[in-house]
């Protein structure tokens, strides 16, 4: 995953490559909640472009539970070519209505031989690795409280790089079943944890899935959260 919401507004890339970049998307695609983009074992042969809408990657273990092992936002792409031809270790799931594009192998490929799309392309392979490590302490490491504030933090910092967020609020359409997915908690844990956050006045909820961020130095600080190891600044 990377922010590629500006690609084509990258001052590192010359005219040429927007304009190639843009010859090789595929045409706008939407999917309902709930919809699957891939499934577990599938071979991928292209690469999803998140346009609106939040997407997940997850993982179907024995017992029935499915851990979220990834979220996709606006401006996110699925993979940083890394992947292509690979068979998938796990399934992408549509959490909100989605609106998306989509890159095949061969444009992929041939994006590649442009060396600033490549090096942009390498960028999304460290911030995802970031991402990774990060989700790895939160779960191994931190409290309920702190793996909750975590999320929130990055969730934030991530829409803000693409302009989503306003004053401190953003759209946060995941349910608490959904955070336990993501955060290795029980529903009620997450529920008691998210009250005791809201009652240090750092987060309020407001309407239509949206969350106010009312200090951010607090929640930061309660999460841990460490925006310059993901590449991006809020």
């Amino acid at each position: 995953m990377y922010l590629f919401h500006n690609f084509k507004s990258r001052n590192d890339l010359c005219p040429e490559d927007k304009r190639i970049f843009s010859s090789y998307v595929g045409p706008v695609r939407e999917v309902k909640k709930g919809s699957h983009l891939a499934h577990e074992g599938d071979r991928l042969e292209c690469l999803h472009l998140i346009e609106h809408g939040w997407a997940c990657s997850y993982r179907m273990l024995r017992d029935g539970s499915e851990p979220i092992t990834s979220l996709l936002l606006p401006g996110d792409i699925s993979d940083n070519g890394q992947g292509l031809y690979n068979r998938l270790e796990f399934s992408i799931r549509a959490i909100t209505s989605l609106r998306f594009t989509t890159i095949d192998s061969v444009s992929a490929e041939r994006l590649f031989e442009r060396p600033r799309i490549l090096r942009l392309f390498r960028a999304s392979g460290h911030i995802s690795h970031s991402m990774a490590l990060n989700w790895i302490i939160n779960v191994s490491a931190r409290s309920a409280e702190g793996r909750i504030a975590n999320l929130l933090c990055e969730c934030y910092a991530r829409l803000h790089a693409a302009g989503l967020t306003y004053q401190g609020r953003y759209f946060f359409p995941l349910t608490q079943s959904e955070i336990s997915d993501v955060l290795g908690l029980s529903s009620v844990h997450v529920s008691r944890s998210i009250g005791k956050i809201k009652r240090k006045g750092l987060i309020e909820n407001c309407d239509n899935k949206q969350i106010q961020i009312k200090n951010w130095h607090g929640l930061a600080t309660l999460g841990d959260f460490k925006h310059v190891d993901l590449g991006i600044d809020p």
